[in-house]
């Protein structure tokens, strides 16, 4: 058996927080070291996890997300082009009573259940203090803290974009660096109690527009914007808001009753490599940012985790150190090409509803409505959900 070998986590988000609780099981000491904890942090959005991904993170040992969890029973596409209409092109159900394709957990509950667990944990080691550099150190990658205090590492894990500055050292490679020029407005609906187990996804002339079911009265909603568009101006007015959504969507609703607190985030497509990635890995948004379109981007990172559990497995079998050569390249071929032809994927489906084309939107909206009257490919659908590659 090897040593007890080090592990750095820059980061102490979600992202962060969860990859040093999937591998405290390991014989690993682990420290998470926050680089912006003075700062203000945006508080994590609702969340929506795959079948899979929620069936492994129990697994894992936190089986309380289930019951934390809002069930998606049913998975609704309308392609609203020229207008709004609550009748779906595309309609995707569980198959039973018993079955879900998805769920939606609230970030903050996630984040605050996996925190309290680290924090019983006698290998994880939380450090607030800032980072001055990161060098190469013999057979370690050594941190030099603020305070000059240094530690060594077989392993350091970016899992923050907080933290663009401290890669400048390792040659970070933008594979790709696109720009929606569109932002995604965040935020929750309280409405009147109704049964909401479905998710819809709205694809609105100057971006989509998705619902996400929470609770009965609670209603997540993500909306992508095109910069230039006049929906704008109702989301940067809570009453005009409000009227949007009563006016449009008080079939689904009831009635909006209030809405939260707006957040805001610039819609980007990246995807980084390191030239340089000797004992250091990317996660989460440093390493790949997709559009929201699919709710794919947090099933995208645990993938990615999942992957990393796996290539320690292996390690540890052949006695291999954590974080040397093999570790390394083994985790990239694992998840590279895989990663990049699922970003491409998502890329390509909002250039498909991204056509501004009277003829082309028409052929589209006839395209759904074919497809949704063959169960052979919903149900093929249906399983491409469960394993995690939508929503």
């Amino acid at each position: 058996m090897l040593n007890t070998q080090k592990i750095c986590i820059i980061g102490s988000g979600l992202t962060g927080l969860t990859i040093a609780y999937l591998l405290s099981r390991f014989r690993l000491q682990i420290d998470i070291v926050e680089q912006d904890f003075s700062k203000k942090k945006i508080n994590p959005t609702k969340i929506a996890l795959s079948k899979n991904s929620l069936d492994q993170l129990c697994l894992y040992g936190l089986k309380d997300i289930k019951k934390k969890s809002n069930i998606i029973k049913n998975i609704y596409l309308h392609d609203s082009y020229s207008s709004i209409s609550l009748k779906q092109d595309l309609h995707f159900s569980a198959s039973n009573k018993e079955e879900a394709l998805a769920y939606i957990i609230d970030g903050n509950t996630l984040s605050s259940d996996i925190n309290k667990k680290l924090r019983s944990l006698k290998n994880i080691n939380f450090i607030k203090k800032e980072i001055y550099s990161i060098n190469d150190n013999k057979f370690f990658k050594e941190i030099t803290f603020k305070d000059l205090k240094k530690e060594d590492y077989n392993l350091i894990i970016f899992a923050s974009a907080n933290n663009l500055f401290l890669l400048s050292k390792f040659k970070l490679r933008k594979v790709v660096d696109k720009s929606y020029n569109e932002h995604a407005y965040v935020f929750n609906l309280f409405h009147k109690k109704i049964i909401n187990n479905s998710a819809r996804q709205f694809f609105l002339k100057d971006g989509p527009l998705a619902f996400l079911p929470v609770s009965s009265t609670e209603t997540s909603v993500i909306w992508s914007i095109k910069n230039n568009s006049i929906n704008k101006n109702y989301v940067l007015n809570t009453k005009s808001l409000t009227k949007f959504f009563n006016d449009h969507f008080k079939q689904l609703f009831k009635e909006i009753i209030s809405i939260s607190e707006i957040n805001k985030f610039n819609l980007n497509y990246i995807f980084n490599e390191l030239k340089d990635s000797k004992r250091t890995l990317l996660f989460g948004d440093i390493a790949n940012k997709i559009h929201p379109i699919a709710g794919q981007g947090w099933n995208m990172t645990l993938r990615n985790i999942f992957s990393l559990i796996k290539i320690i497995k292996y390690s540890e079998n052949l006695g291999l150190e954590i974080g040397g050569d093999i570790f390394i390249k083994k985790y990239l071929d694992e998840i590279s090409s895989n990663n990049l032809t699922f970003t491409t994927l998502i890329d390509g489906i909002r250039k498909i509803f991204d056509v501004k084309i009277d003829s082309y939107a028409a052929i589209r909206k006839s395209t759904l409505s074919k497809l949704d009257k063959n169960s052979f490919i919903k149900n093929n659908f249906v399983n491409i959900a469960n394993k995690g590659l939508f929503i």
